[in-house]
């Protein structure tokens, strides 16, 4: 348990009667451009205070470019799109694709359209749903429009594992701790009614007199208890699209598992399981015929082409579980995304998925030294059995990506080329990159901090995501940036290039030259679009 977060004493869920009146709650998502998926929590969270009586609607600001006015202080808020390919980590969008359908931007200023739709909506209460890279950019829409008297509430991770840093910030009324299905709508009826809210579990609520009341949280909710049909629509169409694997997706999300049974160090799914109870108790799985209800929902809702599995780990089934998926799934045949860990995977599980309707997959490697990968991350696996799942994937001709990190605490970058040499014994569609981010409530952050990495305090934001945080004697900021930049070069080229490759990593004029040939080479031919019987498979389940 982290030294900020709040011991836990877990509360039976009470029943909810309805208010007397409807509530009318503005959901905040200070989302980043670029990251289009439309998230199911919000969805859900919508529909429930839906069914509960109240009135809900969003602003999103996906579509928005920043302007100074309400941008982090050193984010450049005007990249271009072609900007988000510099890493060579995304492909880029067929030339006869609509790329507005995805990289649509508004013409206004977000906090301009804020306070319009304030002013429009009327809002007994804002409910921010943010990470912490994210938290920043909603701390300052919500200040620049403090003046207009709406109470506010502050969700996510972020909220639940650095609560006392949140709250530090005065324009924060109040925060949500865990889940917030029971507690949103708890909120929402003490609005209406003109009750006090001061009780409402899973809240911590700042008072009059500056101090702040930390209520107790309830059990996590029964996801299979949840709305089947969702609020999908809260967002708008045009959020539906994105691009992957070169086209653009008319896609959305359906949760399968919610939590994590896993123990990476630099993720927050421990922490989850630990403010919960302990074990696993925060990991919960959704009834198969649910997940089916969802997607035929989907489908003739939103008539969507395309479904992406939210959960951290996708295949954490059994295998009695992964074989009725299968055989629920063989009746729609949409295809599909899912992302799972590299151990959950089997030349079995792969051949029935593809089978099904898979079309991409996405796992977590991470790191690619085992001793560094078991001790550091806590992934314990050989780098053997990772080659040889991996490869049966590639064998099967599925389009696969796999998430890298580098940066981590006390990582150096002769560590970071074990991750590069191990990427490049199999042929993955996509390589991702990433710079180890220190998040709170995870377990390298507390590492971090202890020695002397990063201040306590510090927020991961938008404006640092492309560069480490990092400040450790054994490897420097710009390094570690420019070869997360130059990473999937030093996969896809000759070695006898590597050494032209590094130049590249200081030199722009090398690195433009090189990325332009990676591009040609790698992404000449984007793999085709959804296969054929699209249209016949969305009618049959419409009908």
């Amino acid at each position: 348990m982290t030294e900020n977060q709040p011991v836990i004493k877990l509360k039976a869920q009470p029943k909810r009667p309805k208010a007397s009146r409807s509530a009318r709650i503005l959901f905040l998502y200070p989302n980043e451009r670029g990251m289009s998926t439309v998230p199911p929590a919000i969805a859900i969270l919508s529909q429930v205070l839906k069914d509960a009586g109240h009135i809900t609607s969003i602003f999103d600001t996906t579509f928005y470019l920043f302007d100074d006015e309400i941008s982090i202080a050193g984010f450049n808020s005007e990249k271009t799109d072609a900007d988000m390919t510099k890493s060579l980590n995304y492909r880029p969008v067929a030339e006869d694709d609509d790329e507005q359908l995805y990289f649509k931007k508004t013409t206004g200023t977000a906090a301009e359209d804020f306070r319009a739709l304030i002013s429009e909506f009327k809002p007994d209460l804002v409910a921010v749903s943010c990470t912490e890279t994210t938290f920043l950019r909603g701390m300052a829409l919500i200040k620049a429009t403090r003046d207009m008297g709406v109470p506010n509430v502050f969700g996510g991770v972020f909220s639940t594992f650095a609560p006392e840093l949140v709250m530090k910030y005065s324009e924060v009324d109040m925060i949500c701790i865990g889940e917030g299905e029971n507690a949103l709508v708890d909120l929402a009826n003490c609005l209406a009614d003109g009750k006090d809210c001061s009780s409402v579990t899973n809240l911590w609520i700042r008072q009059k007199d500056g101090d702040v009341r930390r209520n107790q949280i309830t059990n996590p909710v029964d996801i299979n208890n949840l709305p089947i049909v969702t609020d999908m629509g809260i967002f708008g169409e045009d959020r539906f699209y994105r691009p992957l694997g070169g086209k653009i997706r008319r896609l959305l999300p359906v949760e399968t598992h919610r939590g994590c049974p896993y123990t990476c160090s630099f993720c927050n799914s421990p922490a989850q399981n630990r403010m919960y109870g302990g074990n696993t108790a925060f990991f919960r799985k959704k009834s198969i015929d649910m997940i089916r209800q969802e997607i035929e929902n989907h489908i003739k809702d939103w008539q969507v082409e395309y479904i992406y599995f939210w959960a951290d780990t996708f295949l954490a089934w059994s295998n009695r579980e992964f074989d009725e998926f299968c055989e629920m799934y063989s009746d729609i045949r949409l295809p599909f995304w899912c992302q799972t860990r590299i151990e959950t995977i089997d030349e079995y599980r792969i051949k029935k998925l593809k089978e099904v309707g898979l079309n991409r997959i996405s796992f977590g490697l991470e790191h690619g030294n085992e001793n560094f990968r078991r001790d550091v991350v806590k992934r314990e696996y050989s780098n053997e059995d990772a080659i040889r799942r991996l490869q049966s994937v590639a064998e099967n001709e599925i389009a696969f990506a796999v998430n890298n990190i580098i940066g981590f605490p006390d990582e150096t970058r002769e560590l970071a080329f074990d991750t590069i040499e191990i990427n490049r014994q199999f042929n993955s569609d996509t390589v991702l990159c990433s710079t180890y981010m220190p998040f709170h409530g995870t377990e390298l952050r507390e590492y971090a901090e202890k020695k002397g990495y990063i201040a306590p305090g510090t927020i991961c934001s938008v404006s640092n995501s492309d560069e480490s945080m990092l400040t450790m004697p054994q490897w420097d900021k710009k390094d570690i940036a420019n070869l997360r930049n130059d990473f999937a070069m030093y996969l896809k080229f000759p070695k006898e290039r590597w050494t032209e490759i590094n130049k590249a990593e200081t030199d722009p004029e090398i690195f433009e030259k090189l990325s332009a040939e990676f591009i040609e080479m790698c992404w000449a031919n984007p793999r085709a679009n959804i296969e054929e019987g699209l249209a016949e498979a969305v009618k049959g389940i419409i009908s």
